[in-house]
């Protein structure tokens, strides 16, 4: 309970000084005239249809996990999987971790809800974050380049680009190697894992269960990953569904544009939206951190303050805003069908008590 209270504390902290930051940098810096004068402009059908984005890129991510499942025989509908990946959405907007919150969430309560092998889920959820860091490495260095080559700029926004570029491809080669390596991970679990749990836990910890269950666990998982890889032709098909779930998610930005009636060249989206995506996909993508991020890149790539400022902050709305909320409501749904599915088994399992 007071590991709840203090991260729910961290996390009204941080968001109350990102939003104190935000609202500061549009007071002095753009200035509030300047933006409600650009807002009052915007046409409502191309934002609705930037929405409209999100919902697609949202379904076609869901498929995502959904094919990855099937490859695996783990069987689950699509409307739960895109429930419980809305859901993963709300830990990912509400927590400031390094974006696995919501992988851990919706794995959790897949396994709850549909009484599946956890190690075979979380292979296929791992698969799909493998997949996820690829395509967002791949949209950084193509973003650095375009950055570095087409457009004048100044050193330290290069070294800031640079550094998340290594930092990334650091984070997705630390994934893939464990994921690949049963070695490794059985090398953690038993030269970190267990030597920190019994000594915090001392003697309410039971090593050999522990050890046990744990190993289990990573062998199942391990051959799921290995199952995944093997499979080649069905993870195009997995990647071919999340490489639409990217484009529809660009097209956010294409269609807030169009919104306020200005157009921008392809190049100029990438590059924001590379950033911004890889800060939001390790976790740093704060309350008015990211706003600032995107309006200054916009800067630098020659946009008006205005339509920056006004640009992030209605792009914002959606991907965070409007996802936190129905996260928030997907969230609360998928934990109601998993107490609905643990009563029926609790019923079930008294009927023949009852009857005798």
């Amino acid at each position: 309970m007071a590991l709840k209270t203090l991260q729910s504390k961290r996390i009204i902290l941080i968001s109350t000084l990102g939003l104190t930051i935000f609202i500061l940098y549009l007071y002095f810096y753009v200035g509030t005239g300047n933006f409600v004068d650009i807002v009052k402009q915007v046409n409502i059908y191309f934002y609705l249809s930037a929405f409209a984005a999100f919902f697609a890129a949202t379904f076609f991510s869901a498929l995502t996990w959904h094919s990855l499942l099937d490859n695996l025989n783990v069987q689950s509908s699509i409307r739960r999987i895109v429930i419980l990946t809305w859901a993963g959405y709300f830990l990912d907007t509400t927590l400031p971790d390094p974006g696995w919150s919501g992988d851990i969430t919706k794995s959790y309560m897949l396994s709850k809800k549909a009484d599946q092998n956890a190690g075979k889920i979380v292979a296929s959820v791992v698969s799909q974050k493998i997949i996820s860091m690829a395509v967002t490495i791949f949209l950084l260095a193509l973003g650095f380049g375009l950055l570095a080559f087409s457009y004048v700029v100044p050193l330290e926004v290069i070294t800031f680009f640079a550094t998340i570029v290594a930092l990334s491809l650091a984070s997705f080669l630390i994934v893939y190697f464990l994921s690949a390596s049963a070695k490794s991970t059985k090398t953690l679990l038993n030269k970190l894992m267990i030597p920190v749990l019994s000594f915090f836990l001392r003697s309410r910890f039971n090593e050999v269960h522990f050890r046990e269950e744990a190993e289990k666990f990573l062998n199942t998982f391990h051959e799921g990953v290995s199952t995944l890889k093997a499979e080649k032709r069905a993870l195009a098909v997995s990647v071919a569904y999340y490489l639409l779930s990217v484009a529809f998610d660009i097209s956010i930005v294409f269609l807030v544009f169009l919104a306020l009636g200005f157009s921008i060249p392809l190049d100029k989206v990438l590059i924001v939206y590379a950033l911004t995506g890889t800060l939001s996909s390790v976790g740093v993508a704060f309350v008015g951190l990211t706003e600032i991020v995107m309006t200054s890149l916009y800067q630098v790539l020659l946009i008006p303050l205005a339509i920056s400022f006004s640009v992030s902050l209605l792009t914002r709305i959606i991907t965070l805003w409007f996802k936190l909320i129905a996260g928030y409501i997907a969230f609360h749904l998928a934990g109601v069908e998993i107490l609905v599915r643990k009563k029926q088994r609790d019923d079930d399992k008294e009927e023949p008590g009852m009857a005798v």
